[in-house]
């Protein structure tokens, strides 16, 4: 506690003017506090660290984001719409179906929105439905033909793993939001290709860069129709709903605002399930959910990303004891391989209801 004293201390004094900026070493021009010291301060002291960093971020330039994030991006909205429309045409149909609901529950001024993973669209699929322009956290380790595409909009490019290049693109994340444009998050950091999990499980990440800027987190699902009458899956209809604000404070518990995200996606989620018809998952066949992770993996190729390396960015998954639940592989003939993993799978159904029906 005797050296985080001397940091607040430090971070305190600059701002009486005992001790100026310009005197720190160049490289710590302001001290930022690891989550584990914040959590050591009381309510008081976090509040008036979060006003000292919201100074320094406006101050700072911004380091992992590309360029023209914050003056081009905003003027090119229209363009940007029209490039994603055709983007998310060439992987789904011409006559894809569009639909849009819950932006009543937008609020004014900037916001993060949070969006489920399902796959390559995401980051596509949503924009048109967006009047304001949004700047995307995305991983800088993908096809740079996609990365172009979505270059108008503005991109905070974090590298998954380097914890150096994590903590600038989080402080990018706050800036921006301080200067007022809004940020688009993917929580879950992969996409989501389990048959058992609604939603991946996740860190806190992006409720704390909300705390810090002062803003609220729109949760937000992406829900796909798919055809499977052809030789390949096509996505036929796209639904986009945009859930009620959550707002954060330095007094709240972070793990319960957790749970209030993941709560409203969920139920967002299973509304738009069930609008479509679809009611048990054991309805969906083995050869659909083949014929979707071979869509999904040769879009995981295009995108230039390693599923192995991946999956390992899902929170928590080196922990996860049922983690290799997540993935129950096919053999040539579209039936399930039979492992331990699948027959652990099929009494967790059996026991609880839940889940595909995974025998053949």
């Amino acid at each position: 506690m005797g050296k985080l004293k001397e940091k607040i201390n430090l971070i305190f004094k600059t701002k009486s003017g005992n001790v100026h900026r310009g005197s720190l070493p160049k490289e710590s021009d302001f001290i930022i506090l690891s989550s584990k010291e914040e959590r050591e301060l009381t309510t008081e002291e976090l509040k008036e660290y979060y006003v000292e960093l919201r100074e320094y971020l406006l101050n700072r330039k911004l380091e992992v984001t590309t360029p023209g994030a914050r003056t081009i991006g905003p003027l090119l909205k229209k363009p940007t719409s029209k490039i994603a429309v055709a983007v998310t045409k060439f992987f789904t149909c011409k006559d894809v179906e569009w639909v849009c609901d819950g932006k009543e529950n937008i609020p004014e001024g900037p916001a993060i929105f949070a969006h489920n993973h399902q796959g390559i669209l995401d980051t596509f699929a949503w924009i048109p439905t967006l009047e304001r322009h949004c700047v995307i956290l995305h991983g800088s380790e993908v096809n740079k033909l996609l990365l172009l595409c979505q270059s108008n909009t503005g991109l905070v490019l974090v590298k998954k793993g380097d914890k150096e290049n994590n903590q600038k693109a989080k402080l990018d994340m706050i800036q921006l939001l301080l200067e007022g444009h809004s940020v688009v998050y993917f929580p879950e950091g992969t996409w989501n290709l389990s048959p058992n999990k609604l939603l991946l499980p996740m860190s806190y990440g992006f409720l704390d860069t909300a705390r810090k800027a002062n803003v609220p987190v729109v949760p937000v699902v992406n829900e796909y129709t798919y055809d499977h009458s052809g030789d390949k899956e096509k996505i036929v209809k796209i639904h986009t709903r945009y859930g009620k604000p959550i707002y954060i404070s330095p007094e709240d518990d972070i793990k319960e605002k957790l749970e209030e995200y993941e709560t409203a996606m969920a139920t967002m989620m299973f509304e738009l399930i069930e609008e479509k018809g679809i009611y048990n998952r054991e309805d969906i066949t083995n050869e659909q959910y083949a014929m979707h992770l071979k869509e999904s993996y040769k879009n995981l190729a295009l995108g230039k990303l390693n599923w192995e390396k991946e999956s390992k960015n899902i929170f928590g998954a080196g922990k996860d004891p049922f983690n290799h639940l997540n993935e129950v592989p096919l053999d040539e003939n579209l039936e399930y391989v039979e492992t331990e993993e699948t027959q652990k799978l099929l009494v967790l159904n059996k026991k609880h209801g839940i889940g595909r029906n995974i025998t053949k």
